[in-house]
């Protein structure tokens, strides 16, 4: 005695499940939109490897889809989703993230320099946190329209060290939309 067995509850053979009440499972997605870190769209890539738990790359694509110089963040972060509300139309999603993000005036090299401005005085990188609303919009088959709307601030040490002085402090706004599955 004690040592009972749990046994989960399955529905009836021919009983469809309905899993309406349930956000839809976003394993990826890519957005594109805009953010006060750039004058160009910029572009968000995000891949869940957890239902709550996601790693995203967001910036304007300087390096391979463009040349132009101007002055850019790139974000690299976590995202941690912490609850979903239930609309009309789909989900609404809270979530936190946390990473760093690269502050580039100019053509910078390959990595990353945290703390330093970089070989040619163009580039530093520091930490970086935010906060998002997502909405996800179920389509069909397992697909959905992404929005998101973020806030986020990261702190570049060496910014005023760069050829064009930058602030070391530098918030940011972003409304991006896309499809993910």
């Amino acid at each position: 005695m004690g040592g009972g067995v749990s046994v989960a509850e399955e529905a009836p053979v021919g009983v469809a499940v309905d899993r309406a009440d349930e956000p839809p499972r976003n394993y990826g997605n890519l957005r594109a939109g805009a953010s006060t870190s750039g004058r160009r769209p910029g572009i968000c890539l995000e891949l869940s490897p957890l239902a709550r738990l996601g790693v995203e790359a967001c910036g304007t694509g300087s390096g391979f889809l463009h040349r132009d110089p101007e002055p850019e963040i790139a974000h690299f972060r976590a995202n941690l989703t912490l609850t979903s509300f239930k609309t009309r139309l789909g989900w609404l999603q809270p979530r936190l993230s946390a990473g760093f993000a690269e502050l580039q005036i100019g053509e910078d090299s390959s990595g990353f320099d945290f703390g330093g401005s970089g070989p040619t005085g163009v580039e530093t990188a520091g930490p970086e946190v935010g906060a998002s609303l997502r909405a996800l919009l179920p389509i069909s088959s397992g697909f959905e329209f992404v929005g998101e709307l973020g806030f986020s601030a990261a702190y570049f040490s060496a910014a005023p060290q760069l050829i064009r002085p930058q602030a070391r402090f530098q918030p940011s706004a972003s409304f991006t939309l896309g499809v993910g599955f």
